[in-house]
């Protein structure tokens, strides 16, 4: 069996887990009407998250307030689920917390500006990516009005993800020899891109086209503004997913974590969804 092979049979099963998950999450929510099935999914998926962020980091003894990003990413994601606090005052609260963390070690840890400096840009952005992010799911609980979108955008993201993969291992350098990211993501072929492209958009059409025909009340979605919408999905995803590859390279480990096999770990789970929701939800909330 080739090392492709069994790379893409690893990362079907651990596909089949997070599905099987998933719908359960989804089943709970509109079998028994409780938001908290799929609030509770999202705000676990944002722990672990964050659990990774710190072990990586301790592993390679990165500067920066582990501790921090580890208490304010097991500790944030609740306080919106349950309407203590709004996502914006989470990131002013732990980013200002993160700079009087530094301005007391400059004063009594003997620590350099730069050295604080760099540490409170490390703390912050593994407390918003993809953690924060991601934590704009919870606005999307509404099973009859927002869920679905949510649902949506979800899926299709990850599905662009699937068809880079797939259409990468099957004609992956076969006519374009440079990588679409050689500095970033070496492995990412231009035919993996382009192919993703093309499947995510087409199969987005073809959900909404079965949508509305077996159900009329839903209001049609012009044809050229669902191209632009799956079309700016895929181009979110693959952003998305540069950037946890930024993360893992920048840092100097290959996965995120061990969790899903074939996979890696959570954040190389919802990097690319991460970035869809953050940038998505404040057009449709505001």
């Amino acid at each position: 069996m080739s090392d492709k092979l069994k790379t893409f049979l690893k990362r079907l099963f651990s596909t089949i887990i997070g599905l099987v998950v998933v719908a359960a999450a989804l089943g709970g929510t509109y079998y028994f009407e409780n938001t908290w099935y799929c609030a509770a999914l999202i705000c676990v998926l944002c722990n672990l998250a964050a659990v990774e962020w710190f072990l990586m980091l301790r592993e390679k003894k990165t500067e920066c307030n582990r501790w921090l990003i580890l208490i304010g990413g097991l500790v944030y994601p609740w306080l919106p689920a349950c309407r203590l606090i709004s996502g914006i005052t989470g990131l002013v609260l732990f980013i200002l917390t993160a700079f009087i963390c530094e301005l007391f070690r400059m004063d009594y840890g003997k620590q350099s500006a730069e050295a604080a400096l760099r540490s409170v840009g490390t703390t912050v952005l593994a407390f918003v990516y993809p953690g924060w992010f991601f934590a704009f799911a919870l606005w999307y609980m509404d099973p009859q009005l927002s869920l679905p979108i949510l649902v949506i955008l979800i899926v299709f993201t990850k599905l662009s993800d699937i068809w880079a993969y797939l259409c990468g291992v099957l004609v992956g350098r076969r006519f374009i020899s440079r990588p679409f990211s050689p500095a970033v993501s070496p492995k990412k072929s231009w035919e993996g891109i382009i192919g993703s492209f093309i499947l995510t958009v087409l199969c987005g059409m073809a959900s909404l086209w079965y949508i509305e025909s077996k159900f009329p009340a839903v209001d049609a979605l012009p044809t050229v503004d669902a191209v632009w919408l799956f079309a700016g999905i895929f181009v979110l995803a693959v952003a998305g997913d540069l950037a946890g590859s930024l993360v893992k390279r920048g840092i100097g480990v290959k996965d995120s974590g061990h969790l899903l096999p074939g996979i890696g770990g959570i954040i190389d789970l919802i990097d690319s969804p991460a970035f869809t929701l953050a940038f998505v939800t404040p057009f449709l909330l505001f």
